[in-house]
């Protein structure tokens, strides 16, 4: 990666100042690569709105939201597949006890929970449930609140992003491994790929989540500095160092759905070996090259790949910009997070942002810099003329 300053990425330099400036976030980093190698990193901003708070630097964590699905999750059953514990038609019924898996739930299987199609709702309301169930029952709550959810669609009729289905499949997850999905990910692909800052709040923190706040500079050397959210639907609650997402963290901050922190550059080296695996290096990834395609093809009349957003689910100028390939994977976070991989021209953007700090409605903003962003990057690469 390049050390000292470049004009040739003045113009993503420039960008990212006006977003702080125009009110898209208060910090933000970003990174740039190309087949599995970062040319291009930068950091503005502070880490919240208070004047005395900390400039956000490479080194700053960020609540990486819905980004769990793909980055935890989909890579967690990618995995047990590849080791022969798993196969994509593998159901709900094979794997979760009968005695809260309703009949409507045992026939769902994992490619059509991973693609979303599984015919469940978006969201539910589940932490006003769990949160007054005693603390040691709250980690199994969630699949079991979303199994007893009726479906919306019958199964592999209509694509809806869901929540609850990933919310399920972190049970498949435990079910199948005997571990914790956090443990699961740490130990089996963060660990090996020497990711060191990426895992969930309770691997991060170390349980010391009075150590992070937003509005003093670090104290001791081996502080974590977190971006800033907000206190959202949950009165009180930390704005740093604690899982945004309403359901994660009242499940104690590790969940299917939601849940995972990180750097930077953390996700971009799991974008990058999973860019190497697909296209065929054995060594870049835990699991077969095979497999990995696998999971990063959309299923026929599926407008997703398995855990991963693509460009085609977007009508007009979508996130990823109008330079990515159809061939590219991706996934956004309600935080103001978002990763970009394309497969087939090797472009990598990583945008890590906390656009929910200022109000989880400041919705508009992020969604019109996203796609300038990606542009801007794709023109640097010297992509956009590929699509003139």
């Amino acid at each position: 990666m390049n050390q000292t300053p470049s004009p040739r990425w003045a113009p993503l330099q420039r960008l990212l100042l006006e977003g702080v400036d125009r009110g898209v976030y208060t910090g933000a980093v970003a990174l740039v690569g190309l087949k599995g190698e970062c040319l291009w990193q930068e950091a503005v901003g502070r880490v919240s709105v208070d004047l005395q708070a900390e400039a956000v630097t490479p080194e700053t964590v960020f609540d990486l939201a819905s980004l769990t699905k793909p980055l935890a999750t989909a890579v967690a059953l990618m995995l047990l597949v590849d080791q022969g514990k798993l196969t994509l038609t593998t159901t709900l019924g094979d794997l979760l006890p009968g005695e809260w898996l309703p009949p409507d739930k045992a026939p769902l299987n994992l490619e059509s929970l991973l693609a979303h199609r599984a015919g469940l709702p978006a969201w539910r309301p589940f932490y006003q449930e769990v949160l007054p169930a005693p603390r040691s029952q709250r980690p199994g709550m969630l699949a079991r609140l979303a199994a007893a959810t009726p479906l919306e669609h019958p199964p592999d009729t209509a694509t809806l992003y869901s929540d609850l289905g990933f919310m399920m499949l972190q049970a498949a997850v435990q079910a199948v491994s005997g571990a914790s999905l956090d443990n699961f990910c740490q130990e089996s692909i963060y660990r090996p790929l020497g990711l060191a800052a990426l895992g969930f709040r309770a691997l991060l923190g170390r349980g010391d989540a009075g150590s992070a706040t937003a509005n003093r500079k670090p104290q001791t050397a081996n502080r974590i500095s977190y971006a800033a959210t907000e206190p959202g639907l949950i009165p009180g609650r930390q704005i740093c160092g604690e899982v945004h997402d309403e359901n994660a963290w009242a499940a104690g901050g590790v969940a299917g759905h939601s849940g995972l922190f990180g750097r930077g550059r953390e996700v971009l080296a799991l974008a990058a070996a999973l860019y190497r695996a697909y296209h065929g290096e054995a060594a870049a990834f835990p699991c077969r090259p095979a497999t990995v395609r696998r999971f990063l093809t959309p299923p026929p009349g599926s407008p997703r790949a398995l855990g991963f957003d693509t460009p085609s689910l977007e009508a007009g100028q979508g996130s990823a910009g109008r330079y990515f390939s159809p061939r590219s994977v991706g996934h956004l976070g309600f935080t103001g997070t978002s990763f970009w991989l394309d497969l087939e021209l090797g472009q990598m953007v990583i945008l890590l942002t906390n656009r929910v700090h200022l109000g989880r409605d400041n919705k508009t903003k992020i969604q019109a810099f996203r796609p300038r962003f990606h542009e801007a990057a794709s023109k640097v690469l010297g992509f956009s003329e590929i699509f003139r």
